[in-house]
């Protein structure tokens, strides 16, 4: 008679916690569903392809730019760039707590960005480029410490870069350029080892660039053109990047001598120091960077 009881209450207990997470599963996934839902009233759709597709009555793994993962059945990945969208970013979008990725570049979207966003802590890829976003862009962006990419260049932004991007220690890709940045460049985004491409060209930045201290041995692409950048380029500025390819300092008001550190970057193969206040005379160095396709140098005080 006890193992009989005990038997019943487990086999209760069983179907209880199956029933638990099944309803837990169903819950989250139908707050992923809500948080798209909230997206696509916060927009207006041309092309009436949210208008269309996504809706309640189609499972919201099937939607249109939406990818889910095959573990939880969560929504991993929001895709809507190019659908000419135009509207603001709702706060519940903060609410896809297992995406990866989020990308709405070349659209219309406007407004700031809701601190509602600082909870995607499992966020790779961030493509914001080509909108309208307003505002500076937020010291919480920081936090979303998996970020391997982040594009929030070609809107309308203003302010200082925040200091606590340099917390982005797994960033490959950073582009922040054309909008109307000001400030120095904060030197915490040279502690990111992981740095690949750093863009921020097309912006009001001023003072000088700051110095490095260790190697960044996967930097290939440095552009700062077009900005307000002065002082001299320092002595060893270059000695820690072997592997750079691109180096664009150009339409800047950068004065002094090119340092001999430069000709230390042997992959270099472009390489812009147009329209500055730089002088001296060009260092026969140079002919030893034998990878180099493309000099320019116009528009100084060279001798």
């Amino acid at each position: 008679m006890g193992n009989t009881f005990l038997n019943l209450a487990l086999l209760i207990i069983f179907q209880f916690s199956i029933r638990a997470t099944f309803s837990m599963k169903l819950t989250t996934l139908l707050t992923d569903q809500s948080a798209l839902l909230a997206l696509k009233n916060h927009v207006y759709d041309p092309e009436n392809v949210l208008e269309t597709n996504w809706s309640s009555s189609t499972h919201v793994c099937n939607w249109f730019g939406v990818s889910c993962g095959s573990k939880h059945h969560r929504v991993t990945a929001l895709n809507l760039s190019g659908l000419e969208l135009v509207g603001t970013l709702p706060p519940s979008l903060g609410n896809l707590s297992f995406l990866s990725l989020l990308s709405i570049t070349n659209n219309s979207f406007h407004g700031r960005l809701p601190v509602q966003l600082s909870n995607l802590r499992r966020l790779k890829h961030l493509s914001f480029g080509n909108n309208s976003f307003s505002g500076e862009i937020p010291s919480w962006l920081g936090s979303l410490t998996e970020l391997r990419s982040f594009f929030l260049d070609h809107n309308n932004l203003k302010g200082v870069i925040p200091f606590s991007l340099g917390n982005l220690s797994k960033l490959e890709i950073l582009n922040l350029s054309g909008n109307q940045l000001l400030g120095s460049i904060p030197s915490s985004i040279f502690n990111i080892s992981s740095l690949q491409k750093m863009d921020l060209s097309n912006n009001m930045l001023s003072g000088s660039i700051p110095s490095v201290s260790h190697d960044l041995l996967s930097i290939e692409l440095i552009n700062f053109n077009i900005n307000n950048l002065t002082g001299h380029l320092s002595k060893d500025m270059f000695d820690h990047f072997p592997n750079l390819k691109e180096l664009l300092l150009g339409d800047n008001m950068l004065s002094g001598r090119i340092p001999m550190s430069l000709f230390k970057c042997k992959k270099l193969q472009t390489f812009f120091l147009s329209y500055n206040q730089l002088e001296g005379s060009l260092p026969v160095e140079i002919g030893n960077l034998s990878m180099l396709q493309r000099v320019y140098i116009a528009r100084n005080h060279f001798e």
